[in-house]
């Protein structure tokens, strides 16, 4: 183990074989705070490659609670770290998409650098996190719609939280979210902050079995945002989209801002599935419903924007949330 931290901290690369040792020694924290700051901040500096990237997920996926679901899905997950302050995007479009027939199991966390993040929205709606499989599948049959909030389903990042906390910023704790879902579904709608990662995703993604749509506007968000052209890369596909070519019209940064509390994001939250919020916020979410809903079904994109725009305006999205927060 030391031979790997002073091999790292001279600056080389892991082996697959290394980046899982590393893991499984900081989730079972045989470094003091000082090392995993210090390491944290390493890959905050530079990207990590691609065997370092599959190592640090073999051994998290080896040490999470496993899920096995009964019907194929989809996670529509970022990870985060883009420092946008959006509010939960993907947490709406996981609603819009489940209230459209397709069945969701959506990965979450509470926010490290951002007002809101999926787990946070939820608690803050009364929302109580499953524990178990069984309460996960029965959830998905009921509403096509499961949440796996990542602490119940990896206990051993326990241990990390105060020293990813106290930084205060984007760590490779993020870059990882979206690979770890326990269920390992077989869809997966991924966005990333920026090209370098894009493009270590897309590597790692096309080795798997899984099918997927990673996109990243090139303004820095983690999602389509509609406020710039975006990178958008599928299984069989890579090409980057103007903002002009979008079935919705571009809008400006402010206008998909999450506010200064979990308070404003909730209004937003609501405002969306209520169909009252703003065209610029109903549109970034109806745009990553859309190329989600693609990404499971293969409809064509203009079909695709219609029946997530009906899942909103007949507040089928609305019903299914009520639903599931009385559950």
């Amino acid at each position: 183990m030391n031979e790997i931290y002073l091999k790292l901290s001279a600056g080389h690369t892991l082996s697959i074989s290394e980046a899982e040792i590393l893991m499984r020694s900081l989730c079972e924290q045989q470094f003091n705070d000082y090392q995993v700051a210090f390491i944290l901040g390493l890959f905050k500096s530079r990207i990590m490659d691609l065997n370092e990237l599959t190592g640090f997920r073999n051994a998290l996926m080896q040490l999470c609670v496993p899920v096995k679901l009964h019907k194929p899905t989809i996670d529509v997950c970022g990870t985060g770290g883009d420092n946008k302050n959006t509010f939960n995007i993907s947490t709406l479009s996981a609603f819009v998409l489940a209230a459209s027939g397709v069945p969701v199991a959506k990965h979450g966390n509470f926010a490290s650098t951002s007002i809101s993040g999926s787990s946070d929205i939820l608690k803050y709606f009364g929302y109580t996190f499953k524990t178990n499989e069984q309460e996960l599948n029965n959830d998905l049959e009921k509403h096509e719609l499961c949440f796996i909030h990542a602490p119940n389903f990896h206990p051993a990042m326990k241990n990390l939280v105060p020293v990813r906390k106290g930084l205060k910023t984007n760590t490779l704790f993020n870059l990882m979210g979206p690979l770890v879902n326990p269920a390992q579904t077989e869809y997966k709608y991924v966005g990333v902050f920026n090209r370098s990662v894009a493009r270590l995703y897309n590597f790692f993604l096309q080795t798997s079995q899984t099918k997927y749509c990673l996109v990243n506007s090139l303004d820095g968000y983690d999602e389509i945002s509609l406020t710039s052209d975006v990178l958008i890369a599928t299984h069989n596909s890579q090409q980057v989209v103007s903002k002009n070519e979008m079935p919705f019209n571009p809008i400006d940064a402010v206008e998909i801002n999450a506010g200064n509390s979990i308070e404003d994001a909730s209004k937003i939250f609501l405002a969306v599935l209520k169909n009252e919020a703003t065209e610029a916020q109903k549109n970034v979410v109806l745009i990553n419903s859309a190329y989600a809903m693609q990404c499971y079904t293969n409809k064509n994109l203009d079909e695709c924007v219609s029946l997530c725009t009906e899942s909103i305006e007949s507040k089928s999205a609305f019903q299914l949330f009520n639903r599931i927060m009385s559950n």
